[in-house]
């Protein structure tokens, strides 16, 4: 296995306001006079706040540039049947010599990230909720992620190297346990699959003094095991409010029996097993959090 350094991968072009401003004075010139504020530097996108309520959102590699047609073709479609906020764009910008790739304004949605300001009992239980809303039937041509649309058998060499990485690092993971208890998920049979976010960690789930303030980036959305989501919001919240996030789930899509609930759990794994082998906190921190709530570290 590589040993090389798993970050956030290098920009393909710069976006800075003024970027912002000449795509908006192109293209909507009529919030080309709006000041732009904070800049957030995501893997995939920069997200640039435009007034009080808006935002410029634009790809910074190509690969998200792919990714992100996902927010500007389906967010819009689903959303108006959602009960939470999602960034779903209210303009689109179309390529240039600045940006090659189609971008988008969308709405400011307020609050902390989730790893800063954790979700209370009752925002967890907002979370379980939203994500039943989430998982709904998909059309046959709904996008699949190439990643975690896959089954958790097929994901398994993946879950192997990241475990070994980590042992390589020193970490005090039972991987014995951590392989078995993956595997019993990945053996599980797949009842159903529907819409998902398949990126629910904290700094792409919002909270509002503890309450759920709102969900971002949609750019790895597709259809996928409902387990996936339900695996990686435990990363999230902790076993501590998993309950009341399942609350909030109800048995609304999938049954949470026996079998659901192995295959959550090993989500929750894999999950936390791809958080913590990176090199960006707080990432990393929280995939440690995560397999410690879990009962795979022996320190």
């Amino acid at each position: 296995m590589s040993t090389a350094s798993w970050s956030a991968p290098p920009a393909d072009i710069s976006v800075t306001p003024d970027t912002a401003h000449a795509l908006l004075a192109r293209d909507h010139p009529d919030l080309a006079s709006l000041p732009l504020g904070p800049v957030y530097e995501g893997w995939d996108n920069v997200t640039i706040r435009l007034g009080e309520h808006l935002a410029v959102r634009v790809p910074r590699r190509a690969r998200a540039a792919q990714l992100i047609e996902r927010e500007h073709v389906w967010l819009p479609r689903l959303a108006p049947a959602w009960g939470f906020r999602a960034p779903v764009p209210e303009r689109l910008g179309a390529p240039s010599a600045e940006v090659p790739w189609a971008w988008a304004v969308v709405p400011w949605i307020p609050g902390d990230p989730a790893y800063a300001a954790p979700l209370s009992a009752r925002g967890a239980l907002a979370l379980g909720r939203a994500l039943a809303t989430l998982h709904a039937p998909a059309p046959p041509e709904a996008p699949r992620n190439p990643f975690r649309s896959t089954t958790l058998a097929e994901r398994a060499e993946r879950f192997d190297d990241r475990v070994a990485r980590l042992l390589e690092r020193g970490l005090a993971l039972d991987d014995a346990l951590a392989r078995e208890q993956f595997e019993l998920g990945a053996s599980q049979r797949r009842p159903l699959e529907t819409w998902c976010h398949l990126d629910l960690h904290g700094a792409n789930v919002l909270s509002d003094r503890g309450r759920l303030g709102g969900i971002l980036d949609w750019g790895d959305l597709g259809v996928a095991d409902p387990a996936t989501d339900l695996g990686q919001a435990w990363c999230l919240v902790g076993s501590s409010r998993m309950r009341d996030l399942l609350r909030g789930y109800d048995d609304a899509v999938t049954p949470l029996d026996e079998s659901a609930m192995l295959r959550i759990r090993a989500e929750a794994l894999a999950y936390a097993v791809t958080l913590a082998a990176l090199d960006e906190q707080p990432y990393a921190d929280a995939g440690t959090r995560a397999l410690a709530d879990l009962d795979v570290l022996t320190g």
